[in-house]
């Protein structure tokens, strides 16, 4: 038996309402999430302008069984409350519920400065800059035992619940749980920053393989001591010690069972493979890193580790990288061992330079 569909008349009924009272050149950033679930699709990170969809677009992901995630970015007005609970009193609002039919979703705009992001234990999450949440008429699979009987129509489907432009709100308008967890972040005194320099190319090869696990850690926050466990940096996690760096200095995800060494993890960081893909099972676990012969892994990692400081801004791409946007945007495969033929070399760089 086939997954429900994703609703469509219910996207469109939300995203009506979203930009009613929106200001004036305000885009919803909307991208693609898997069908059936709520992580985006693997090949490009959601956060790229090349991951944006319009409506439209949108509308016909979803008519193929696709979900759609919404995210607040850094530059726009867009304010999430995420109330997990269902139980929060937060200002009057358009707002969704979600597939639980428990929680849901409140949607604002704000002024600058923006409204940062602040997560709670247990009762939810503000998502303001780079954070997403499941739009209206996606679907996501549920137990509907779970769900109150009178509801179980909708089990697994995020749906408008408070059909109204969304409002204006400030920090002072926030329910109270949010502004005493701000509080108490920023009453927590700072780490000292942790050492890290990026890696320089020593003019054979670009420094993407040169970056380390360690390097990863150290430039994310977490603890460089071997065996020592800490937050998950691509999962969301509520146990707080599902990743580790081992003695041979690899860096683990316990979620997955999975081992990464520096390029494997900048290639989860960009977005373009999620953990189980990229990273080398755990011994007995059988398979191998899809990393391996991909040359988009290679392309995307080195973008992600420039554009986030891991490696100098003018360093080389790699050849491999170049091979992948030949083949992906001109239809030109190299092969093996083989140069891009001048021309084909020159339009690369361009498109790279344009593009990403």
């Amino acid at each position: 038996m086939s997954a429900p569909k994703p609703r469509l008349s219910e996207f469109l009924f939300f995203t009506d309402l979203l930009v009613k009272g929106a200001p004036v050149g305000y885009t919803p950033h909307l991208f693609k999430c898997k069908k059936g679930g709520k992580e985006p699709v693997e090949g490009i990170s959601w956060k790229s302008p090349l991951a944006r969809l319009t409506v439209e677009e949108a509308l016909n992901w979803m008519a193929e069984g696709g979900n759609i995630g919404i995210a607040g970015t850094a530059d726009d007005p867009l304010v999430l409350v995420d109330d997990d609970t269902g139980k929060m009193k937060i200002k009057a609002t358009l707002k969704s519920r979600s597939r639980s039919r428990k929680g849901g979703h409140g949607y604002y705009f704000s002024k600058p400065p923006k409204i940062p992001n602040i997560a709670t234990e247990n009762d939810g999450e503000v998502r303001s800059q780079w954070q997403y949440v499941i739009v209206p008429g996606s679907y996501v699979e549920t137990d509907s035992l779970t769900v109150p009987e009178s509801d179980r129509e909708n089990a697994g489907y995020y749906t408008v619940e408070n059909a109204r432009p969304p409002a204006w709100i400030t920090f002072d308008e926030l329910p109270q749980v949010f502004r005493d967890q701000y509080n108490k972040d920023q009453s927590v005194p700072p780490k000292p920053p942790a050492t890290f320099n990026p890696q320089i190319a020593t003019g054979r090869h670009s420094a993407l393989f040169d970056v380390n696990p360690r390097d990863i850690a150290a430039r994310e926050g977490r603890p460089t001591e071997p065996r020592k466990r800490w937050p998950a940096i691509w999962h969301d996690s509520k146990t707080g010690a599902n990743m580790s760096l081992s003695t041979n200095g690899l860096l683990h995800c316990w979620r997955h069972n999975r081992s990464f060494n520096g390029l494997q993890a900048l290639t989860v960081l960009s977005g373009y493979m999620g953990c189980s893909e990229a990273g080398t099972p755990h011994r007995g676990a059988g398979g191998s890193s899809q990393v391996i012969g991909d040359n988009g892994a290679i392309f995307h990692a080195w973008l992600y580790a420039k554009n986030h400081s891991y490696i100098p801004e003018d360093d080389p791409i790699p050849v491999k990288a170049l091979n992948y946007i030949a083949e992906k945007h001109l239809g030109y495969k190299a092969k093996d061992g083989e140069l891009l033929p001048r021309d084909i070399y020159r339009r690369v760089l361009q498109i790279v330079e344009a593009e990403y």
